[in-house]
């Protein structure tokens, strides 16, 4: 079988290890990078309203779980479509926006239906026989046509339970959702927050096993 054009570009993407930090090296001049995150980079493809998610060597599993739960997920819209995959890259759509993190360093405020929308969401893939996991600010995004979707759906098909949207929920409803409640947050607070949460869910984990 003729190798892809999307298998060529992938082809391109070198990473680094630095401090220890991936970093990416080099990449074809059709691709711009778009971010990057715990298992992979992501590259918007130049004349295309796709990008296409390298993961670092290490996470080839990574990649194949995340396009069999992609799979599951197919035809509904609260998720990004797929459209090729490799051993270490996935080819989807490129959906502009921000995700609630960006909105909340922003000030753009998360309205209650948006909240629902990630239920929904969420609901969908537990009925496709996932087990949504590892939810957090980052892999919502709000988009310009005011709709949530959900990415990086790689830990859906763990077996643990996770509690991490039920606990967003609940700071949501209990403060941010108060009048005098700011509707923007610096990074640093958040990152902070977010740092002490893992804390706390690992001693509890610890304390459980004891």
């Amino acid at each position: 079988m003729k190798p892809s054009r999307y298998n060529d570009l992938a082809s391109t993407v070198l990473f680094t290890k630095r401090n220890r930090r991936i970093k990416v090296l080099r990449h074809h001049g059709d691709l711009k990078l778009y971010g990057m995150g715990r298992s992979a980079a992501v590259f918007r493809i130049k004349n295309e309203n796709r990008v296409i998610k390298v993961f670092y060597p290490a996470f080839e599993k990574t990649a194949i779980e995340e396009k069999q739960n992609y799979e599951k997920l197919n035809g509904n819209p609260y998720y990004p479509t797929i459209y090729e995959a490799g051993i270490n890259y996935l080819v989807m759509d490129f959906i502009e926006g921000k995700t609630f993190f960006e909105c909340l360093a922003e000030g753009i405020p998360l309205k209650p239906h948006y909240i629902e929308q990630v239920d929904n969401g969420l609901q969908f893939a537990k009925a496709a026989g996932l087990n949504p996991s590892d939810i957090h600010l980052h892999n919502l995004i709000l988009t310009k046509e005011d709709e949530v979707r959900i990415i990086d759906v790689a830990r859906f098909s763990q077996e643990k339970k996770c509690t991490q949207w039920d606990d967003l929920k609940i700071g949501y409803t209990r403060y941010y959702q108060r009048p005098f409640f700011p509707k923007k947050i610096p990074k640093w607070v958040m990152y902070s927050v977010s740092k002490f949460y893992r804390l706390y869910k690992y001693l509890a984990i610890k304390r459980g096993k004891e």
